[in-house]
């Protein structure tokens, strides 16, 4: 009988650009798959489909605190589960692991929770965050029970937090690098001789990713009588009060702080048309793609030290890595690679190298491949 894996998760788009891969590989490898999230784009709906997953709508927000609306979404996904009855339950983000988690326990499924990076629950630490975290662990503690379950992470660092929070065992734990990239699809170009050296940031278009910073360290270089582009594509983001509203995107564009390309379908071409690529993020990042792919690429990457970014930025070998907020590091940093073509050449080789070893989507699939069938063969 062929085995069924199902994938929960808050949103269509978050599952197409860092999931799908991986759900086609479980696909190709025989396995019957199925997406609980929400839909809200029917195009999304229609490429996964067209793949050969089976999709299942529901109205899951990802915003949401409502504790009405959880408990409605609760029972909507177990009457599907229940009707699918998978061999593998696998849960992406806190409320998808919270209402898999809860239904896992009850009716004893095999369940992956995965966690890409620990989300602002953890991260954050104003009252109200404060507060859902003592709920969010509680409830972990609970779902953590299931000797059926193993938990999912893209870097050391989240697995020893969580591990200091639940007290859940390590042997329950995973870590497989990151989300993959696909070395193919993200080969190694030479750079662009760009007339005036151009910046690529991409990214959910939120503060707590830093385009601000970048815009400030700009200002300054141009001050010093040195220029250059930023480049950004992203994705708009409603109802969320970390949110960059559009006006705020479009004004900086018409001002010539940035060149606003809105969201793009082909990176690998934003990617080649770079110099470097910066992401001054303090948001708690799993290890963000827009570095894989631009490593993988050739391209130096500068990030803030923060969530993973440190797994794939080595300090002055394929990057530079900054302390959060440090603004005039972050400067001194881009400025060096500005004026320093050769060094931009090298730290993208090693970059390149890096991916190629550690990092790949082959090696990212092959191991969640493993994941899912230890869990199936191992006894209730």
């Amino acid at each position: 009988m062929t085995k069924k894996i199902c994938y929960l998760i808050n949103t269509d788009w978050y599952f197409e650009l860092h999931w799908l891969e991986r759900a086609l590989a479980a696909c190709n490898s025989g396995y019957e798959v199925h997406v609980i999230t929400h839909f809200v784009n029917d195009n999304i709906c229609k490429r996964i489909t067209s793949a050969g997953l089976i999709c299942h709508n529901i109205p899951l927000s990802a915003q949401s605190y409502n504790p009405f609306l959880m408990i409605r979404s609760y029972f909507r996904v177990r009457k599907i589960l229940d009707s699918l009855k998978p061999d593998v339950l696998h849960c992406i983000t806190i409320k998808a692991s919270l209402i898999g988690g809860l239904y896992s326990k009850s009716a004893n499924k095999k369940l992956v929770l995965s966690f890409v990076g620990l989300g602002r629950v953890f991260s954050f630490d104003k009252v109200p965050f404060k507060w859902l975290r003592s709920g969010v662990v509680c409830f972990y503690k609970y779902i953590f029970r299931n000797r059926n379950i193993r938990l999912l992470f893209e870097h050391e660092n989240d697995r020893l937090d969580l591990i200091k929070y639940t007290d859940v065992s390590f042997d329950k734990t995973l870590v497989i690098n990151g989300a993959g990239v696909n070395t193919d699809l993200f080969h190694y170009t030479e750079e662009k001789i760009n007339d005036v050296p151009v910046i690529l940031f991409a990214s959910r278009l939120l503060w707590s990713k830093g385009l601000d910073d970048l815009i400030k360290v700009r200002e300054s270089l141009m001050e010093e009588g040195m220029y250059c582009r930023i480049d950004v594509a992203g994705i708009v983001t409603d109802k969320d009060n970390d949110a960059i509203p559009l006006s705020k995107v479009e004004k900086w564009h018409a001002e010539g702080k940035i060149n606003w390309l809105g969201q793009s379908d082909n990176v690998a071409a934003l990617i080649a048309n770079a110099n470097l690529v910066v992401l001054p993020s303090v948001y708690p990042e799993g290890i963000p793609r827009i570095l894989l792919e631009s490593s993988a690429s050739g391209r130096a990457c500068i990030a803030y030290d923060s969530g993973g970014c440190a797994c794939l930025i080595k300090n002055g070998v394929n990057g530079y890595l900054i302390a959060k907020k440090d603004i005039p590091s972050l400067k001194e940093c881009i400025k060096s690679l500005l004026v320093n073509p050769s060094l931009r050449k090298e730290m993208g080789q090693k970059g390149r190298t890096l991916i190629l070893e550690e990092f790949s989507s082959e090696l990212v699939t092959r191991k969640t491949l493993e994941l899912y069938a230890n869990l199936i063969n191992f006894p209730n």
